[in-house]
């Protein structure tokens, strides 16, 4: 019998893939829901978990798959520009990979989205020559798709950062749906927690000019946790600046009219 352990603790050591130096999940956006088993056998595992949560049901759960857990959200500042706070994680993430300890870093939401620091930890560890990896998972974006019933076959889909958009006068289509992250801090580069109301007249007055002041848009929020509603605020451009904009608001702007058949290609 004491063979038989032995050969099969063996067994599973052998099946079982080592943990990489820095491993990268998400939480998605209800972790009881969207947390994969795959990341959290990595939580469990990990040395060392730095996490960069919504809410504090998520943190506490992280905490519970182990408890050598700490909150990167201390680094936040509202005296500090964002990607301050950014380059901050990045060192304080590297830091522990640099210790020798098997890292597992969990992000919010998809870790791969709108998430600049694990996308440098990433490349940086890499660099170094560490071994590193990021899993996918849910992201607000997936349950958008989810919650106003839109499949990108139908019509495609283009995704930009509301400020990116903006200020770097990027270029889109009228007739493809229209999904705009972080409106609430549309050119505002520091960090805070109310929406940015001038930003959001400046991104209204743009879009605007494409599509016309009376078009229809969808301010978006997916629900944190289940059996929730999602916030949907259906609006027009000309009113976005009055909608309930907050940090966690996507907006959504349906095609203004069918793409020209291009006679040529058919």
């Amino acid at each position: 019998m004491a063979a038989a352990h032995r050969w099969r603790v063996k067994l599973i050591a052998w099946l079982t893939p080592p943990l990489p130096d820095l491993t990268i999940v998400g939480a998605g956006i209800d972790i009881g829901r969207d947390l994969t088993a795959a990341s959290r056998w990595h939580i469990e595992r990990a040395d060392k978990v730095l996490f960069l949560v919504g809410d504090a049901v998520a943190a506490r759960s992280v905490v519970e798959l182990n408890a050598n857990s700490e909150s990167l959200s201390e680094l936040y500042d509202v005296a500090k520009p964002r990607i301050d706070t950014y380059e901050e994680m990045v060192a304080h993430i590297l830091t522990y990979v640099h210790s020798g300890a098997k890292v597992c870093v969990v992000a919010y939401g998809h870790p791969g989205i709108f998430a600049y620091p694990m996308h440098k930890a990433l490349d940086r560890a890499r660099a170094e020559g560490y071994t590193a990896a990021l899993l996918p998972a849910v992201s607000s974006i997936d349950c958008l798709l989810a919650d106003l019933n839109v499949d990108p076959a139908g019509d495609g889909l283009q995704i930009f950062d509301a400020s990116d958009l903006l200020l770097n006068d990027r270029a889109f289509s009228v007739t493809a749906p229209l999904v705009l992250l972080q409106v609430a801090v549309t050119g505002d580069s520091s960090f805070r927690l109310e929406c940015s109301r001038e930003g959001v007249a400046r991104l209204a007055k743009h879009l605007s000019a494409r599509y016309g002041a009376g078009h229809g848009a969808i301010v978006y929020e997916a629900a944190q946790y289940s059996g929730f509603a999602p916030n949907v605020e259906h609006t027009t451009l000309s009113a976005l600046e009055e909608a309930d904009i907050t940090i966690g608001s996507t907006l959504f702007v349906p095609p203004k009219r069918e793409p020209a058949v291009g006679e040529e290609a058919l």
